[in-house]
């Protein structure tokens, strides 16, 4: 059985919701550069790995649909 092409949308997403995940991780590197948080940072770095959590699972759920 053939692997059937990526639609162009389908690869535009993927390539939006990879790069917002790396977005998500330079901040949380520069974070974590710090010796200690303020509680505003503590929540923003809390925040951005919920949401870098919930892109991961966005491209895996993505990367299955291309493959079925």
């Amino acid at each position: 059985m053939q692997k059937q092409q990526n639609p162009p949308d389908v690869q535009a997403r993927l390539n939006h919701l990879r790069a917002e995940h790396a977005r998500l991780e330079l901040r949380l590197r520069e974070l974590d550069k710090h010796l200690s948080l303020t509680p505003d940072e503590q929540i923003e770095r809390a925040n951005l790995k919920k949401a870098k959590l919930q892109l991961k699972d966005d491209i895996l759920r993505w990367q299955h649909h291309i493959r079925l």
